[in-house]
């Protein structure tokens, strides 16, 4: 299993208004998930949606996503894919959104959602665990 070097937060992707920006977290327990979430959603209290996935254990004893109001499959299910494709536990990705006023469709999202989160995780490094 894989994780990541250290937590980061990645630069804004513009996409036709909408803003994204993605979060990494090192945690080790649901309960950092929960704290770290709460945070997110404190200090991007405007932003429209924190879709999010997070996987923890060694081997992987938790995981769970949320599209967090996004059209359903669109934020969290591939936040959740990329994070079981590059075998990475004890990791917390939140991809915040503010809504530019124009439709993205299901492929804009899911491509926003997940070139956010490739990007960053690709800058941060893997390390094996």
């Amino acid at each position: 299993m894989k994780s990541i070097k250290e937590s980061a937060r990645g630069l804004k992707q513009i996409e036709k208004k909408s803003i994204f920006i993605c979060t990494l977290f090192k945690i080790s327990t649901k309960e950092e998930a929960e704290h770290y979430l709460q945070r997110i959603k404190i200090e991007f209290v405007k932003a429209s949606h924190n879709a999010f996935a997070y996987r923890i254990g060694h081997p992987v004893t938790w995981e769970e996503s949320s599209d967090d109001g996004e059209v359903k499959g669109c934020a969290g299910k591939p936040l959740m894919d990329i994070l079981r494709k590059k075998e990475l536990t004890n990791i917390l990705v939140i991809v915040t959104r503010f809504y530019g006023g124009v439709n993205l469709g299901t492929g804009g999202l899911i491509r926003n959602y997940s070139k956010s989160a490739l990007e960053l995780i690709d800058k941060v490094g893997i390390i094996e665990l």
